[in-house]
């Protein structure tokens, strides 16, 4: 028999998938298998326990995001030395103390290892299954640069994604030249981004500081937001993330013209309250530093409210 004979199905044979059903979090956590990339030291641990605490707590939204589904079981593997204690006091009292379970990575080459890790994932009824990091799940000898090795990685975790069990994977970025430029850059490039449903960037600079980028099957939108992170209070380690932007990308002095196209997403996905142009001027002129007649005369031309809603403008330039 054959792949097709074996495996394939007509399409009234698959099950749908509704857009809330595809993510744990709003166009950031899919229910699938999403690939956290960043430097070292970025956060990018920070960034998987302000998202646990968020699902396991039921809160309504992280960031901003909307949260769709509260989890009851969410279960790390760890491959840094010393990683176990650090997690620990990123949650302290936060989340209760039976819906987190750590465990070593080790041994992965061992024939059989991750078939063993979803047995045990199963039986326990883990909700999410957070991989922290890749690098340390290789087996001796293989390099994550290469396409064969990443491309291993995502394959190994996909039973785990089928078995209705959603996958966090957390990696470094790849220097440059090692994959891709976009937010879709862990190391491994395309092998280990393609492989996933998406992948989220996480981004540390002295000049736009912390931003979360992503490209993710299904998302209303790719984000780009500016975060910051704190402690919850001056004795604590457990992280408060916060959303610096409103999502408004900075204005370029090469072009001139993001802002309005920027403004313009905004306003089609937020739906603000307001009814007129010089309603939404008067709302978003002050954090772009323009004025109300300026705002307006541009918005004028670049949206319309029809049937309770605001639409891009038809046939205008924004």
């Amino acid at each position: 028999m054959g792949a097709i004979k074996d495996k394939g199905r007509k399409l009234h044979q698959i099950d749908r998938v509704s857009y809330e059903e595809s993510f744990l979090i709003g166009d950031l956590l899919t229910s699938r298998i999403t690939v956290l990339a960043g430097e070292p030291k970025a956060g990018k641990t920070l960034l998987s326990a302000g998202m646990t605490s968020a699902l396991v707590n039921g809160e309504p939204e992280f960031l901003g995001l909307p949260v769709h589904r509260t989890v009851q079981h969410v279960v790390f593997g760890l491959t840094d030395d010393g990683a176990e204690e650090e997690l620990k006091e990123r949650l302290l009292d936060t989340v209760p103390n039976d819906a987190v379970t750590i465990f070593p990575v080790e041994h992965t080459g061992e024939p059989g290892y991750w078939d063993g890790v979803l047995e045990d994932l199963l039986s326990i009824d883990a909700d999410l299954f957070v991989l922290d990091n890749a690098l340390g799940s290789l087996a001796s000898g293989e390099d994550i640069s290469k396409g064969v090795t990443a491309q291993r990685i995502i394959d190994d975790l996909k039973p785990i994604s089928r078995a209705g069990i959603p996958v966090l994977v957390i990696t470094h970025t790849a220097k440059a030249g090692e994959g891709t430029t976009t937010a879709s850059a862990p190391i491994g490039g395309r092998a280990m981004a393609s492989g996933a449903r998406g992948v989220i960037a996480l981004r540390k600079s002295a000049r736009h500081g912390l931003r979360i980028q992503t490209a993710i099957n299904r998302a209303k939108e790719d984000l780009d937001l500016r975060v910051s992170v704190r402690r919850a209070n001056a004795g604590s380690e457990v992280p408060v993330w916060e959303r610096e932007s409103t999502g408004l990308k900075p204005v370029s002095p090469t072009k001139a013209e993001d802002w309005k196209t920027s403004l313009t997403d905004r306003i089609i996905r937020e739906q603000p309250e307001e009814t007129t142009h010089n309603g939404l001027a008067k709302r978003y002129a002050p954090e772009l530093g323009k004025s109300v007649d300026h705002v307006r005369k541009a918005l004028t031309k670049a949206v319309t409210h029809e049937e309770g809603r605001w639409a891009v403008q038809p046939l205008r330039a924004v």
